[in-house]
C-alpha cells in the first residue's frame, strides 16, 4: 500500500470502494460488503455494495470544505479511548499490515523495507482514527487526499507497541494469517536481518503470501522467490463483546427496508454484516453470539436455528430482520457496547424504526410517514 497515492475523491467512495451487482455465479472482488436480496432475471442475486462506515454515500463530502489549518485543529482535539478489544475487533475490518520493498540506491543491498501499520478512513470517521491512536498511544494520522485519511504506525520503536497490542489482543479472522506474516518481517528486521541478502529474500518471501503478493516490479528482479505457505486459519469464536462493536463499526450495517409493494406492513429493520466465504466461521461465531446474548442457555439449546446467514458463492451474509430480536438482542447490545464513528447516526435511526415498528405505529400514516423520512436521510442518502 503506498500512502502517498491520491484517490480522486469523485470516483472514491469509503476507502475507495465501488458499487457491483454480484449473482451468486460471480467474484466478489473486495473482503467487506453490504447487500439486499432481489429477483433478476427471475433468478435470486444480491446487489452489494461495500459499505464498511458507509463510504458509498452520494453527498457533498464536507471535507471539501477542511483545509490544512482545520485538520490541524481536529487533530489536536481531546479524544476518548476505546476498549482494547474494540480496537482489535476494528482492526480486523479495516486494517492493514503492509511491508513495503522499494528500491533504495544508497543501500549496499540497493533495497529499503518499511514495515507499516495502516487503517485508511474517509474523513468523515476522523474522530474514530483519533481514538485509536488516543488508545495504542503511537502512530500519526495523516490527510490522504481530499477525502481520506490515513492512521499509520511507521516507526520501528512504536510498531513493537502494534505487535504487543495484537499478541495479547488476537486477531480473530483470516487477517490473523497477514498478521504473522509481518511479524515474522518484524522480527527479521530487529535483529539488523533485512540488511543481509539472505535476509532480504526471506522478507520478500513472506511478503508474497502477504496481503496481495508481490508487486510485478518484484516479480520481475526477484523470478526465483518462492512464497511461504500461510499458517492455516482456524476460528476459535469471539472473544469479548467489545470486538463485536469494534468489528461492527468498521463492517457491520444498519438498514431500514420497505418492500416493493410499499405496503405499511412490508416495513423492517435489517442488521447486516457480509463477508467474504473465506471468513464462514466468523459469520456464524456472530450469529451464535447473537443468538446467545441475553438468552437462557439449557443443555438441551440446539445451536442449528441461529440468525439467519446465506452462503453465496464467494461470500456469506448475516442478517437480522426480527423485529424482537433486533429491539431485544441487537440494540441491547449496542447501546452496551457501542459502536464508534458515523455509523453511530444509522443506528440511531435504526433503533428509532424498530421501536415504531414494534409499537405498530407503522401501520398508521403518520408513523409510516416517519419511517419513510428517517429513511430517506440515512445510509447512503444521509446529508451532510
Amino acid at each position: 500500500m503506498v500512502i502517498s497515492h491520491k484517490i480522486d475523491e469523485k470516483k472514491m467512495g469509503y476507502r475507495g470502494s465501488k458499487s457491483e451487482f454480484v449473482s451468486q455465479t460471480e467474484t466478489v472482488q473486495e473482503q467487506r460488503v453490504d447487500g439486499s436480496w432481489c429477483i433478476a432475471k427471475n433468478n435470486m442475486q444480491l446487489r452489494c455494495t461495500l459499505m464498511g462506515f458507509e463510504r458509498n454515500y452520494p453527498i457533498i463530502i464536507p471535507s471539501k470544505q477542511l483545509n490544512n489549518r482545520f485538520f490541524s485543529t481536529l487533530n489536536n482535539l481531546p479524544v476518548s479511548k476505546l476498549n482494547s478489544w474494540f480496537v482489535t475487533g476494528f482492526a480486523d475490518a479495516e486494517a492493514c499490515f503492509s511491508i513495503s520493498i522499494t528500491p533504495d540506491a544508497r543501500l549496499n543491498l540497493k533495497w529499503g523495507v518499511s514495515p507499516a501499520f495502516i487503517i485508511r478512513l474517509h474523513i468523515k470517521d476522523f474522530e474514530i482514527l483519533a481514538k485509536i491512536k488516543n488508545t495504542l498511544e503511537v502512530g500519526k494520522i495523516r490527510k490522504n487526499g481530499k477525502e481520506s485519511v490515513v492512521y499509520i504506525v511507521e516507526s520501528f520503536k512504536e510498531l513493537q507497541v502494534i505487535i504487543d497490542h495484537f499478541d495479547k489482543y488476537p486477531l480473530i479472522t483470516n487477517k490473523i494469517s497477514d498478521y504473522l506474516l509481518f511479524k515474522q518481517c518484524f522480527e527479521i528486521i530487529k535483529k539488523g536481518e533485512h540488511l543481509s541478502e539472505k535476509g532480504l529474500l526471506k522478507i520478500i518471501s513472506l511478503k508474497s503470501s502477504l496481503n496481495w503478493g508481490l508487486s510485478d516490479k518484484l516479480k520481475s528482479n526477484f523470478p526465483n522467490i518462492i512464497p511461504v505457505d500461510r499458517k492455516e486459519y482456524l476460528f476459535k469464536g469471539i472473544p469479548d463483546p467489545f470486538w463485536v462493536s469494534g468489528f461492527t463499526s468498521g463492517d457491520g450495517s444498519f438498514h431500514v427496508v420497505i418492500k416493493k409493494s410499499n405496503s405499511k406492513a412490508g416495513v423492517f429493520t435489517r442488521f447486516s454484516i457480509h463477508l467474504q466465504i473465506k471468513e464462514l466461521e466468523v459469520i456464524k461465531g456472530l450469529a451464535k453470539f447473537f443468538y446467545l446474548y441475553e438468552t437462557e442457555v439449557t443443555n438441551t439449546v440446539t445451536y442449528e436455528k441461529y440468525f439467519n446467514y446465506y452462503v453465496l458463492n464467494k461470500s456469506v451474509i448475516l442478517q437480522i430482520t426480527k423485529t424482537s430480536d433486533n429491539v431485544n438482542k441487537i440494540i441491547p447490545f449496542f447501546e452496551k457496547y457501542p459502536i464508534s464513528g458515523i455509523k453511530t447516526l444509522d443506528f440511531a435511526n435504526f433503533k428509532e424504526v424498530a421501536y415504531i415498528i414494534k409499537n405498530k405505529e407503522h401501520l398508521t400514516e403518520k408513523g409510516y410517514n416517519k419511517i419513510l423520512e428517517i429513511k430517506s436521510n440515512m445510509n447512503q442518502k444521509r446529508s451532510w
